[in-house]
């Protein structure tokens, strides 16, 4: 073969050459092709789904919340006979009671719990079947005076979605992957409720641990919580929950006293969780109705105290009215402590009774008089910084999820300044409320 000739054939292959080469660089050919397969299954588990996850969680979290937040619970607080106020609790308990009982198959009432439960056992999948009647038995409980949160089923719900999904996609998901969908929709749940996605997605990791985050988790949870609220507030509207007690600064006076803050709530939520654990345990003693007749007694007899002080039946519901009040009017501290004893007792005993519902706002609501109790001995501040404070630190203890508890203040006021004092009241908080929190299943 002539060398011109050969000289052409080695230029003509060349360029083959360098691109074999540009591909070693990255692996070879099949190699390659598995990394970009690979890469379309993670974003088909990791997002797609999670954003359908989201979007439908958000649609029926939005429902719920209309029904029960806009409707029910406002008729409630329209109310003005006490004996009525008296009775609701009463039916309230033993509907939710029945409810269980007769529409739910496997007859358990937990929903945050169950979540936790879930996550660490994978012999207790949360079931699509049962998410009906716990539904139903949490409306007839909030709607009637139940002292509970709405985050509870709307967490529950998203959860249970989730884990259905995971389920019917097993194929789709490594065994590293369990449980994934099942911790996006619980964000994707709480991000809805509270209009506060980062709430919902930081609340879904740290939950399931006493001190830890379930970190494979955070991608998909991020993008169902978000689809989540975009979802919800596309129905709803944007605007924070607590939109009107937001704060411009924070000094390190008010710092320094949102440390002592954290102690005194810490300590609370500790009394909390002990008045809550006694009462579950003295009425779990009792058969199923009787039980729920005795708790509503009791819860319908503080209320209607409340009511015969206050005009407002301030301790039925979540507490989102009696929360308002406190951020934009002060009480005189000796009614501050009365609420505060009975949002305790009615919370205690719904639980006890056999009310289905969440426990993380209802906790909000007794930092919140806390703090508010605490501003009175305190210098003079903006009339909501010390009750937010509160809120954050008592959740912080009674969850155990310090960092859950700070981004719920920043996100449900569009306030970032409280983050820093929130964030230290909430560690202390955490660190002085007992080696256990509301929850005996987090590990």
């Amino acid at each position: 073969m002539p060398r011109g000739s050969r000289k052409g054939l080695t230029n003509e292959v060349r360029p083959g050459r360098l691109a074999l080469r540009l591909a070693g660089l990255f692996g070879s050919p099949l190699e390659i092709r598995h990394r970009v397969r690979a890469e379309e299954e993670r974003f088909f588990r990791w997002v797609l789904l999670a954003v359908v996850l989201g979007m439908g969680t958000g649609l029926a979290v939005a429902a719920f919340d209309f029904v029960l937040r806009e409707q029910a619970v406002i008729a409630l607080y329209q109310v003005h006979r006490a004996l009525l106020f008296f009775a609701l609790p009463i039916v309230g308990l033993l509907a939710a009671a029945l409810a269980v009982r007769f529409l739910v198959p496997s007859r358990e009432s937990a929903l945050t719990e169950a979540y936790i439960i879930a996550f660490h056992d994978v012999s207790r999948p949360l079931r699509l079947r049962d998410v009906p009647g716990k539904m139903l038995a949490s409306f007839a409980t909030v709607a009637c005076g139940g002292s509970m949160g709405l985050e509870g089923p709307s967490l529950y719900l998203g959860a249970a979605l989730g884990d259905s999904a995971q389920r019917r996609f097993v194929r789709l998901f490594r065994r590293e992957d369990a449980k994934l969908l099942m911790v996006a929709g619980a964000a994707a749940g709480m991000a809805a409720i509270f209009k506060a996605p980062l709430t919902g997605v930081v609340f879904a990791l740290e939950a399931p641990y006493l001190i830890g985050l379930v970190g494979r988790a955070l991608v998909p949870s991020l993008v169902a919580a978000c689809s989540s609220y975009i979802t919800f507030v596309f129905l709803a509207g944007s605007e924070p929950i607590f939109i009107s007690a937001a704060i411009s600064h924070a000094d390190l006076l008010e710092i320094a006293l949102a440390l002592v803050l954290g102690l005194v709530c810490g300590l609370g939520a500790r009394v909390f969780v002990m008045a809550t654990k006694g009462a579950t345990r003295l009425l779990h003693r009792l058969p199923i109705v009787p039980r729920a007749l005795l708790a509503g007694v009791a819860v319908g007899a503080v209320g209607t105290g409340i009511f015969e002080v206050f005009h407002h039946p301030y301790i039925y519901g979540p507490g989102y009215m009696l929360i308002r009040h406190l951020l934009e009017e002060p009480e005189p501290v000796s009614l501050l402590l009365l609420l505060f004893a009975a949002k305790v007792g009615a919370t205690a005993l719904t639980t006890g009774g056999g009310g289905v519902g969440g426990l993380f706002f209802p906790m909000a609501v007794m930092g919140t008089i806390l703090g508010s109790a605490f501003g009175h001995l305190a210098p003079e501040t903006p009339n909501a910084f010390y009750p937010l404070i509160g809120l954050a630190a008592f959740i912080a203890g009674g969850y155990r999820t310090p960092l859950a508890a700070a981004v719920f203040v920043a996100e449900t006021t569009g306030s970032p300044w409280t983050l820093i004092p929130a964030t230290l009241a909430s560690v202390m908080a955490f660190l002085v409320s007992g080696p256990k929190g509301i929850s005996d299943e987090q590990r």
